[in-house]
């Protein structure tokens, strides 16, 4: 079934693609605003593209489907649902967005609070946050990579090294045209995989009828893999405690202002979060399916840990030649999200904290300089923090959108549907957040956080500061 000349061939295929789309932006960045935000020029199909593609990442693609695999269709409500509400959440502030004029959200935070620390804060917590969320993207493509061309898993780690260098080095231009590319082929790839399982185990009601025999293990029971609360009383804690966490992260997470900043105007924003939407309930659902699936397919102990349950599953037991269309979307869903996050991290080091603690300003060209050089040497610690591979990747992901839903939510929303909002309460929220974030995750055992995700005490915490200076004002 293993056929490494066609993995060879589509990978090829894909790495032309990426060298063609990515150089568009090589000469088009001649500004910061270029680099950072393509000028806000993207019209509909760039911005759906590059919002749906920056979303879906290696997380999405390998760690829920592992998730459902192993705990059913439930998996939905404590991830996607999460997300999508906190998508929902973003619609409410497009408008206000637009009225302020930064390209970073630490720029934000500094023209709306007048705060030159709160923008150093908020550039250092993404330094930190947005490093660890890169390692997973690494580390998702060298597991799908290792299935594809039969390579280390460190050949792997450095060949995504390269990709994301070359297509965050022409700015938001280059990431929005490879992005073009990935995201159909995450669409692409994750309706084929769904088609190519149910064609294998005969069809869907066979499917749901020889899953329905087997149950998945919640706590200390077992529950119906079809229940979509399958612990009761204790699912809506968790559906709660995910929401702190993914909601509220993805609604504050910078990766996703920054596509509405770009987006062309108001009304292409809107439609971008609205068809993303669309296109991402069709992906996940696909997913499930093939979720689903590798509990018929896949003996359990088959693989390490469940985020390589997908790869495995399409190498080992689908014998189409579409599955090489399928293991290079994962490989797009890797790079899509590494090169956006690489992007933001390094115009946040440079733009907001390394010009704010200089006394004289740069010309926009040394500071372009200054953010490829440090594009080269964030993807290099990423590189060598992905030597050790991580289990989880959902679940690790979760800590870093907690930690962005305890600093950055009150001080981002809350400055934009406040007018009393105050530069104290800001950096009270976020310093708050971000120590109770630490505090909580060392003290809350790890099968107590399903259900009290540290951002929870985190996000009240942030909240009760944010709101304690806007009465005093």
């Amino acid at each position: 079934m293993y056929d490494p000349l066609l993995y060879l061939g589509f990978f090829v295929l894909y790495t032309i693609l990426i060298l063609i789309f990515g150089r568009h932006g090589f000469d088009r960045s001649k500004s910061l605003k270029d680099f950072f935000i393509a000028n806000q020029r993207l019209g509909t199909w760039s911005s759906v593209s590059t919002f749906g593609a920056t979303w879906f990442s290696a997380a999405s693609m390998l760690g829920f489907t592992g998730l459902v695999y192993s705990y059913g269709y439930s998996e939905i409500l404590f991830t996607t649902v999460c997300w999508f509400l906190g998508a929902a959440l973003m619609v409410l502030v497009v408008d206000k967005l637009y009225d302020f004029g930064a390209v970073t959200v630490p720029e934000f935070f500094r023209i709306r609070y007048g705060s030159t620390t709160l923008q150093i804060l908020s550039g250092l917590i993404l330094l930190f946050s947005y490093i660890l969320y890169i390692v997973i993207q690494i580390q998702g493509f060298g597991i799908v990579i290792g299935e594809l061309l039969d390579v280390p898993y460190t050949v792997g780690i450095f060949l995504v090294f390269l990709f994301i260098i070359y297509t965050t080095f022409g700015g938001l231009h280059s990431v929005a045209r490879t992005d073009m590319v990935n995201f159909i082929l995450i669409v692409v790839g994750s309706i084929v995989a769904a088609f190519l399982v149910l064609d294998e185990v005969g069809g869907i009601s066979r499917l749901h009828a020889a899953v329905g025999q087997q149950y998945v293990t919640f706590g200390k029971g077992t529950h119906d893999p079809f229940s979509p609360l399958p612990e009761g009383m204790w699912s809506i804690a968790a559906f709660i405690s995910s929401f702190f966490a993914l909601g509220l992260g993805l609604a504050a997470n910078p990766q996703y202002v920054v596509r509405i900043w770009s987006a062309r105007n108001k009304r292409t924003a809107y439609r971008m979060i609205a068809i993303s939407i669309l296109l991402l309930s069709v992906v996940y659902l696909s997913l499930a399916i093939v979720g689903m699936g590798g509990k018929i397919l896949v003996p359990a102990g088959s693989v390490a840990n469940d985020d390589e349950v997908f790869p495995y599953m399409m190498t080992e037991f689908i014998s189409s030649p579409l599955k090489g269309i399928i293991l290079i979307s994962i490989v797009a869903a890797s790079i899509s999200t590494a090169n956006s996050q690489l992007l933001l991290l390094a115009s946040s080091v440079i733009y907001d904290v390394y010009q704010s603690v200089r006394k004289t300003a740069l010309s926009d060209r040394r500071l372009l300089i200054y953010t490829r050089w440090l594009i080269v040497l964030l993807a290099t610690c990423s590189l060598l923090l992905s030597l050790t591979p991580l289990n989880d990747l959902v679940g690790f992901s979760g800590q870093v959108w907690g930690i962005i839903a305890s600093t950055f939510f009150f001080p981002l929303f809350g400055g934009l549907l406040w007018k009393k909002a105050n530069s104290q309460g800001a950096i009270l929220s976020f310093v708050g957040g971000m120590a109770t974030y630490l505090i909580s995750f060392l003290l809350i055992p790890e099968d107590v956080s399903r259900y009290v995700h540290p951002a929870v005490p985190s996000v009240i915490v942030s909240g009760i500061l944010f709101f304690s200076q806007i009465r005093r004002s």
